[in-house]
């Protein structure tokens, strides 16, 4: 995600937070756009701000990882931590500090893998974390609610809006956003 779509995001969640519309969270994303011209437009500060709208959220936040979710965004597209209300994966999702290939290469100081025995090591390292990136661990550790498969998506989003519906505040948020800055 660039900054443009970090700013549409926040006037997407103050929108939704001042009319009473539930949050739907569709995890694909790797993470955030950096470099020079990111750092130009303020990247970090924007994440942030992301961070800060999201967490004052009072709508109804159902948050889906259908493939990859990696380090901050899957935190700011209300990941664990995030006070999701409900919050699940398909067993295709990856999760994870960052992608598995990335860590691999931070593993091996970011050098040129000259013996085949050092890419062997490089390729079982890979598949290592991305075995680790499954949804089944992060289930069983509790930081997801649970694994679905795709075909129950709908009838798992129907029944968490209605048991939103049904909960103490029936599904009205605390407008919070309300003043929210539009411009940075």
């Amino acid at each position: 995600m660039d900054t443009d779509g970090i700013d549409k995001v926040i006037s997407f969640l103050c929108l939704c937070d001042s009319f009473n519309i539930p949050l739907l969270f569709f995890h694909d994303i790797p993470g955030f756009l950096v470099g020079k011209e990111a750092e130009k437009r303020r990247v970090a500060a924007r994440v942030m701000n992301y961070m800060n709208a999201l967490g004052l959220v009072t709508v109804p936040k159902i948050s889906i990882i259908v493939r990859k979710s990696y380090g901050m965004a899957f935190w700011n597209m209300c990941g664990s931590g995030c006070d999701a209300d409900f919050l699940v994966a398909w067993p295709t999702a990856e999760m994870s500090f960052v992608d598995p290939e990335i860590a691999a290469r931070v593993v091996f100081g970011g050098k040129e893998l000259e013996s085949e025995e050092q890419k062997a090591q490089w390729g079982s390292l890979v598949q290592q974390m991305v075995d680790d990136a499954t949804p089944y661990g992060a289930a069983g550790m509790h930081y997801i609610h649970d694994v679905i498969h795709p075909p129950e998506t709908r009838n798992f989003i129907i029944t968490a809006l209605d048991i939103s519906e049904n909960s103490r505040n029936r599904g009205i948020g605390e407008h919070k956003l309300a003043n929210w800055p539009t411009k940075q």
